[in-house]
């Protein structure tokens, strides 16, 4: 709870969920043996067959290993690895933010509120000028640049796995009590994740005021939707589809 004078940053965009975590090359095994065993092969274009034999469509991927907690339990049973959902991976990486896609700052608003009143917001684009609103441009809050993430090294026996969702959300970080707010002081913390095999070069993990990162708690969520999931090769020593192996896997 935060008190009438306090002030609260409420971010709206794509609150992102990125996983990378680690499973036994036996689970990749197993569940890649599933998936292509059960996929449908009318959805594949006889070219692709020929190209590729072993394809599986991204969204077939995505059913098993988001959608049938049961069955991939199941799977992952089989394989000696206890499992109750996807966020069950042994973990390397977990962030939470602002997924922004590739090449810019995505498409997302920052309210700044004194209590229930709203001191001024920054907007993906150029404010109306006739709205009356204090509204500035999201351009001129300053980003600072994180080290990327690193590309991850489960130990022996294993593999990265990377996963995640984003959905239309709403984001609270509470600066607590501040006599007059400086919108120049307030920084975007920005982190390129494409290392971990997702297509997020300006992934946003929160928001800093004063050079301290402010802790934020997501309030709303919908409409979710999910990251194609995908596993790193080593000898190949880059990320592929889970249809496909790779040296030990």
């Amino acid at each position: 709870m935060t008190a009438n004078g306090d002030i609260i940053i409420e971010v709206k965009g794509y609150v992102a969920e990125l996983l990378c975590g680690s499973i036994s090359i036996s689970a990749k095994r197993t569940f890649t043996d599933r998936i292509i065993r059960e996929r449908d092969l009318s959805l594949v274009p006889e070219w692709l067959k020929r190209r590729s034999p072993d394809y599986v469509g991204p969204e077939e991927i995505k059913n098993a290993w988001y959608g049938e907690n049961r069955s991939i339990s199941g799977t992952m049973n089989d394989a000696g690895r206890p499992w109750k959902s996807y966020r069950d991976v042994d973990d390397l990486c977990h962030r939470r933010g602002f997924g922004s896609g590739k090449g810019d700052i995505g498409l997302f608003e920052i309210i700044v509120r004194k209590g229930q009143d709203e001191i001024f917001r920054f907007v993906p684009l150029d404010p109306a000028i006739e709205t009356g609103q204090a509204l500035f441009n999201m351009g001129d809050v300053a980003l600072v640049w994180l080290d990327p993430e690193p590309l991850p090294l489960p130990g022996e026996g294993f593999v990265a796995v990377s996963a995640g969702s984003w959905a239309m959300g709403t984001m609270l970080y509470p600066v607590g009590p501040v006599r007059e707010f400086s919108r120049e002081q307030l920084e975007i913390p920005v982190r390129d994740m494409t290392n971990l095999g997702i297509g997020e070069d300006h992934f946003v993990t929160g928001l800093r005021y004063r050079g301290k990162d402010l802790t934020g708690a997501i309030v709303r969520e919908r409409d979710r939707e999910y990251y194609q999931v995908s596993w790193y090769s080593p000898e190949k020593g880059r990320w592929l589809h889970m249809y496909e192996s790779g040296g030990s896997s």
